[in-house]
């Protein structure tokens, strides 16, 4: 079973907490505030109390092999490259760290972060698809230029099948799967054809899924519509 510490409990530290909390893993947290601690302290396989940028107390506290550490000093910066720079030097092989800024993520990868998180950032990049476009429902980057999108078939694309579509070629996007209405996902057949409420699944560039679901359009429309209201609110 693998075991992972959570240094620290701000928002990102809990969120974490939660999700590992539905899998079949050994959490370790660490953190001063004993408040926060008794909350998850029936449901983890210990919680600790204590000040975690004292170096020579997480030497005796974290098991040794351990399999990740997941820091989050909330806004205090100093203090959580200083943690990823311990764990480092600990030998702690996967060790992710939340950033607040540019420089305190490229600083704490020089200190020996393997992952740096930035989770204002990537909630942004996720929810922001949602807004400008009617036809995504979910967003992930996944790394680099790549996402991958769930998307709303558009009304063009009914009764027509996958082969004709052809999607990469005419978009540049792959065809990971297709749902239809209250089902689950599965594998398609390049003769399938696509029926109303389908739902598919794709990855591709940030550009190309834009592209596609006209975000670019409607992103001018959009700025149409604020030089409206702004016009609106400058008469007197």
């Amino acid at each position: 079973m693998k075991q992972v510490a959570i240094l620290g409990l701000s928002y990102f530290g809990q969120a974490v907490l939660d999700e590992l909390l539905e899998m079949d893993v050994e959490i370790l947290l660490i953190d001063k505030d004993r408040e926060v601690l008794d909350r998850y302290r029936d449901t983890v396989s210990m919680a600790i109390g204590m000040d975690i940028i004292n170096q020579e107390a997480l030497e005796k506290t974290l098991p040794k092999n351990i399999d990740a550490v997941v820091i989050d000093m909330g806004k205090n910066i100093e203090a959580s490259i200083l943690v990823a720079s311990y764990c480092k030097k600990l030998g702690v092989n996967n060790i992710i760290a939340k950033a607040e800024t540019d420089a305190h993520g490229e600083i704490l990868g020089i200190v020996g972060a393997t992952k740096v998180v930035f989770p204002n950032r990537e909630a942004a990049k996720r929810i922001v698809p949602q807004i400008v476009s009617n036809l995504v429902l979910n967003y992930l980057p996944v790394g680099g230029n790549l996402v991958i999108a769930e998307i709303e078939i558009p009304d063009s694309f009914l009764g027509k099948t996958v082969l004709e579509l052809d999607l990469r070629k005419k978009f540049g996007l792959n065809l990971i799967s297709v749902r239809s209405a209250d089902k689950e996902y599965q594998l398609i057949d390049p003769n399938y054809r696509f029926l109303e409420g389908d739902i598919a699944l794709v990855s591709g560039t940030e550009s190309d899924v834009d592209q596609f679901t006209g975000r670019l359009e409607k992103e001018g429309s959009k700025r149409g519509i604020f030089n409206s209201i702004k016009e609106l609110f400058s008469k007197k």
